[in-house]
């Protein structure tokens, strides 16, 4: 199971999410940019400024087309197709032959009408009942027939020319097409009534960035969001991989395994990460090694103070009881047979304990088999060679760590070797508690005991307390003269 999949669809989320909203921003950004350029600003929205427009580009034409007998309708329809609806243009880039351009256009619908009322031409009319060579009816229209009848009439004053139904945005015009240049001077040919139903106004910027804002959404924000999540995917699979590297090497350098270190040659922050993380598994390399040697150091140390202290003068005095024994062989057989008697019951000690160091380096498979079995099966092996009578009381679950149950299988082995040398006991006492959050071992004898306030050579207690405290528990010691000993170990469970 990958454990880094949710991190995964974290990232690809986010990559998602980053990018759409830049998307959006860019969007917003451009269009707030753009768009107050192209733009009409609204003052220049007048009927006076459209009309003398108007009168200035397109009715010269007209009036010419109009004064023609008959009137060329096929001109005047070629003449609506090329007539565009843009009203200004804004160019955005250009690269070479390819040009991206914003430009705004007006939506608009208009008409030609002779001056004998018949229509002439028509422009965005829709499904209107409206139809060339007809006959046109401004009553049809709301507020159209006056400006409409002015119009005919030669009026030239925008304010009775124009019926505004939305300020700045909707209105409708009727703009006289007089022929200045005929025969007929100032003569009105014809009326071009424009129905405008959309301009763009800078007063309408926000509502069109909202629109396209809007658009963009259904239309691209979901190709958009593609390619995040794609690209997410991707790079957050890669990253994932580089933390699922990382977590691999770092579980083996838990199992104690330093044969690997972290690869990671990206030379970014998790590459100096890596770097320190193998510094530090060095380091931990090191001092493991460190502790293995002092331990193995420590280890010899006791073995030759047990060995001084025991075997050794065991051996010495046996030695002492044979040669006295050679000395009266022949003068005193008797005596020199009872000196061969205590030279082999020293012998025989110093079998027995050397038999107790060598159960005592046995090591034990603490993680594979049953704790307190373990202790139980130990505990009857020792109460057989030293025949002293153990009696062991378990209580509680077997659910400890492995370090704990290292720590206090040797405080017991070190324990029970100290009641066997020191205590002279006829009887020991094993009680082990083991709690959900704590674990209490307690080991007592009926031995004559010791001052525990005095000086003492040997590190019996002082290991027992050092594998105590370095699991974050404590270990104490009761005892005096006649009364027996008692030690209690305390370590916090972390099973």
């Amino acid at each position: 199971m990958n454990i880094f999949r949710k991190l995964r669809w974290k990232l690809t989320l986010n990559y998602t999410i980053v990018t759409m909203s830049a998307f959006l921003v860019v969007l917003v950004i451009l269009g707030g940019l753009i768009l107050p350029r192209i733009f009409i600003p609204i003052n220049r929205l007048t009927p006076e400024g459209i009309i003398w427009h108007l009168q200035r580009n397109s009715i010269p034409l007209l009036s010419h087309i109009l004064s023609q007998s008959p009137v060329d309708t096929k001109l005047l329809r070629i003449l609506y197709e090329d007539t565009g609806a843009n009203i200004t243009g804004f160019e955005i880039l250009r690269v070479g032959a390819l040009q991206f351009n914003v430009n705004t256009i007006a939506i608009f619908r208009s008409l030609i009408i002779g001056a004998d009322g018949t229509i002439l031409g028509m422009n965005g009319m829709g499904s209107t009942d409206l139809a060339v060579g007809e006959q046109f009816d401004p009553t049809q229209y709301i507020d159209l027939e006056a400006p409409y009848k002015a119009a005919l009439a030669g009026e030239t004053n925008p304010e009775k020319l124009v019926t505004v139904y939305e300020p700045n945005h909707r209105f409708v015009l009727a703009v006289p097409i007089i022929n200045y240049a005929g025969t007929k001077e100032n003569h009105v040919e014809g009326v071009w009534v424009l129905f405008v139903d959309a301009f763009p106004t800078q007063e309408i910027v926000p509502s069109q960035i909202l629109n396209i804002a809007g658009k963009s959404l259904l239309v691209f924000l979901f190709g958009i969001g593609l390619m995040g999540t794609l690209f997410g995917a991707f790079f957050a699979r890669g990253l994932s991989e580089r933390f699922k590297r990382l977590s691999t090497t770092i579980d083996g350098w838990s199992e104690g395994d330093f044969s690997s270190f972290i690869v990671d040659t990206s030379e970014d922050e998790i590459t100096q990460l890596a770097l320190r993380l193998n510094n530090m598994a060095k380091q931990l390399q090191e001092l493991m090694r460190r502790r293995q040697e002092m331990a193995v150091s420590e280890e010899r140390n006791r073995l030759a103070r047990d060995l001084h202290d025991s075997a050794k003068q065991q051996a010495l005095a046996a030695s002492f009881q044979l040669g006295t024994a050679l000395t009266l062989f022949e003068s005193d057989p008797q005596d020199a047979k009872k000196h061969l008697e205590e030279a082999d019951a020293l012998v025989d000690a110093v079998r027995k304990e050397l038999t107790n160091l060598v159960h005592e380096l046995r090591p034990q498979a603490l993680d594979k088999q049953d704790f307190q079995e373990i202790l139980r099966e130990y505990t009857f092996d020792w109460s057989q060679r030293s025949n002293i009578e153990a009696i062991i009381n378990i209580e509680g679950s077997d659910n400890i760590s492995l370090e704990n149950r290292e720590a206090l299988f040797r405080i017991t082995q070190e324990a029970l070797a100290n009641i066997v040398r020191h205590s002279s006991a006829s009887r020991a006492e094993l009680l082990l508690k083991m709690e959900s959050n704590m674990v209490t071992m307690i080991i007592q004898d009926n031995g004559k005991g010791f001052d525990v306030n005095a000086p003492h050579s040997g590190l019996g207690l002082s290991s027992m307390r050092e594998r105590s405290e370095v699991l974050g528990g404590s270990f104490s010691v009761k005892s005096g003269l006649d009364q027996g000993t008692e030690i209690v170990v305390t370590l916090p469970n972390q099973g």
